[in-house]
């Protein structure tokens, strides 16, 4: 199959959360999703864990500065630069301190920095922390945003990065307009993802399990911490995720999932209605428009 840009393979390989209280963030996700904190000389800290990163930093409170995606190598980081510039899209040097020198970011509609780049080696090398969520499975997977520009959002991630749509959602009656659209850089069915809504903010990310039987670890261990299921468990119709979504105490929403579909090669895109079964087979769905 031809990919519409050398975007193609990417991974999430982290993001920023801000708080204004980013000391207690940080310390939350570290004994929750299982990070070692390593602080850095800007002020953020990088929250290194088992195939999971995170960068939380001081700002407005939940919100979500930028999302970093990692690149297969130097070359290919270079063809991604060459085709931004051919579509006229600005480029800007990347704020991630996980990243190489090098990197890149672009600037998405909603004022939202998307990064590409190459991840500094040395932080595979962190010491993993100690205790039951450092050793669960969770992948940081993907990552969602809300947004009242969604035709513009669409064609950016689309048509000037490459992103390929995997399903849209689509309005029942009408002109079937798109309430979502679920893009992927890799066979994984979505690694970002964004919502039409009455206001523009982060939505989720999510981190992805081995096995149903990992949902359950996941969840007795909130449990033993007396963190409440914010949504969930359920089962996505588009994705076909099994999933469960906790809320931090900036009230943003983390998720963990498990058997993403993986989408065949060849697929351009599909289509869903909009109603609560789209977004959760099992039962009640969180709708944002």
């Amino acid at each position: 199959m031809q990919y519409p840009s050398p975007l193609w393979p990417a991974q999430l390989d982290h993001l920023r959360l801000d708080s204004d209280d980013p000391a207690a963030l940080a310390d939350f996700y570290a004994a929750t999703i299982g990070f070692t904190q390593l602080p850095q000389d800007d002020g953020t800290v990088v929250l290194q864990g088992r195939s999971r990163r995170l960068v939380i930093g001081r700002g407005e409170r939940r919100s979500q500065p930028w999302t970093a995606f990692r690149l297969g190598s130097a070359p290919q980081l270079a063809a991604l630069r060459d085709h931004l510039t051919g579509r006229g899209v600005a480029l800007m040097a990347s704020p991630s301190p996980v990243f190489k020198d090098g990197a890149i970011a672009v600037r998405d509609p909603d004022g939202r920095l998307v990064l590409f780049g190459l991840p500094r080696r040395e932080l595979d090398a962190t010491p993993l922390p100690k205790g039951e969520a450092a050793a669960l499975p969770g992948r940081l997977q993907h990552v969602v945003v809300a947004s009242t520009r969604l035709p513009e959002m669409m064609r950016f991630y689309e048509d000037a990065i490459g992103f390929l749509p995997s399903d849209y959602v689509l309005e029942k009656t009408g002109n079937r307009e798109p309430t979502t659209a679920f893009y992927r850089s890799d066979p994984e069915h979505h690694c970002f993802a964004v919502f039409r809504c009455p206001e523009t903010r982060p939505d989720h990310h999510a981190y992805e399990a081995d096995c149903w039987n990992d949902i359950r670890d996941w969840a007795d261990f909130m449990a033993s911490r007396r963190i409440p299921l914010w949504w969930g468990p359920g089962r996505h119709g588009v994705g076909n995720n099994l999933f469960f979504m906790i809320e931090d105490p900036s009230g943003y929403l983390a998720e963990i999932s498990t058997e993403l579909e993986i989408v065949p090669d060849g697929i351009v895109r599909r289509t869903w209605p909009h109603e609560e079964r789209t977004l959760n087979l099992w039962g009640r769905s969180f709708m944002r428009s």
